[in-house]
């Protein structure tokens, strides 16, 4: 019994003990940042400014308002239009970079206080040899996790020039899928009285159809460099994993690459940027600190994060069939769906369900013999690509 108690009660102590930890932060100051890159492509130009904000803080506000400019050594230079707050444009066909040339980034806000960029080279980038893709298990650093069947995708170089040597990747998937639950018939309730439920079949032209194309972006920082090879070429970089999962593969799947030929700097920046994001979630991990790059103001000495980057483009896209998928390879055919089903007549219930945003009156549960007994109602995701990011007009490339 006294071994017991001694045991409860060093639990006990040893709880008390733990305290909720408060970091004591000083004084914050915003910081403005710098977001934005030049390439030889036919994609527009953008420049995103915002401002740093505390460890307490939401999200970064933008610098609207700003004169932003590209400069080309020797040459032209061009006014970015403002095309949301915070989000500065150049029309490809007004102005796109040159390999060769040096350009940089000349701003003055509001306040009238002006910043440059340092000059920057544009190298070419080598073409995109090829994009390869393997069947791969993937196991998870966590013991109690699930392992992930899928496609592993590769990207390898064609040799450069001999000083591209620095190289980005960004990805853009597209991929197409099956709209599991679309709506067919639809119900109104005029004067918002339940008992007043009117219902009618979508008319052809307004129905979206099963097939839905989505697409997303690549987020994380793809970077590697050839300085240390005796090459100037990347074979087989590792660049996407898809399970199965999603419903990506399950259709048709496209990955498009674009390839990106760095300076030294602009990577090194990158570099510091992936670094700080594959370190942090630990207590022995480095704090986060502030990162600078190549901005800097023209008079004073504020600090200024974030980078103007210039770099060559070169891209190349791929598809994936579904015959093309290894044997055994099964992927869902569209979103996991769960159907809330309401007794025909039911109008206050029908009416109570849809009340909730997310919910959509998509058909009738039939008997047998084909007659109604049910409404079904899911998700809205569930039944128009929209609400799922997605789009039911398939892409040109498609």
């Amino acid at each position: 019994m006294t071994r017991y108690l001694l045991c409860v009660c060093l639990a006990v102590a040893m709880w008390a003990c733990v305290e909720p930890f408060e970091p004591e932060l000083g004084a914050y100051e915003e910081t403005l940042v710098v977001d934005g890159l030049l390439t030889d492509s036919d994609q527009p130009t953008v420049v995103r400014l915002s401002r740093s904000f505390a460890f307490a803080g939401e999200s970064a506000q933008p610098v609207f308002g700003a004169n932003v400019q590209i400069e080309e050594e020797g040459g032209n230079s061009i006014e970015l239009m403002e095309r949301d707050s915070g989000l500065y444009v150049a029309d490809p066909d007004q102005f796109r970079g040159q390999a060769g040339k040096r350009y940089r980034l000349l701003l003055r806000l509001r306040d009238q206080s002006r910043y440059e960029s340092d000059w920057e080279l544009l190298k070419p980038a080598p073409p995109v040899e090829n994009i390869s893709w393997v069947e791969e298990v993937q196991i998870p650093d966590d013991p109690d996790g699930l392992t992930s069947r899928g496609l592993k995708f590769m990207v390898t170089s064609q040799v450069g020039e001999g000083n591209t040597q620095f190289y980005r990747w960004i990805w853009e998937e597209t991929y197409e899928y099956i709209n599991p639950k679309p709506p067919f018939i639809q119900v109104v309730f005029p004067g918002n009285d339940p008992d007043s439920a009117q219902f009618s079949s979508i008319p052809q032209e307004e129905f979206a159809g099963f097939r839905c194309y989505k697409s997303l972006t690549s987020r994380r920082i793809l970077i590697s460099d050839t300085e240390s090879l005796s090459r100037d070429r990347v074979e087989d970089f590792p660049i996407h994993f898809v399970d199965l999962s999603t419903p990506r593969l399950y259709t048709r799947y496209s990955l498009l690459v674009r390839q990106f030929a760095l300076s030294r700097d602009y990577f090194r920046f990158l570099e510091k940027i992936e670094q700080i994001n594959q370190s942090t979630g630990s207590l022995f991990d480095p704090i986060p600190n502030e990162v600078f790059g190549n901005v800097r103001p023209v008079d004073g000495n504020q600090p200024v994060l974030g980078y103007f980057g210039v770099a060559g483009q070169s891209s190349k896209r791929i598809f994936v069939n579904r015959e093309d998928l290894p044997l055994g390879f099964s992927a869902p055919p569209g979103p996991l769906c769960q159907e809330d089903t309401v007794q025909l007549g039911n109008f206050e219930r029908l009416h109570l369900l849809l009340q909730q945003p997310n919910r959509v009156f998509h058909n009738y549960e039939l008997n047998f013999v084909g007659n109604p007994i049910a409404y079904l109602l899911t998700s809205r995701p569930c039944s128009f690509c929209e609400d799922n990011g997605a789009t039911n007009v398939a892409p040109d490339y498609w």
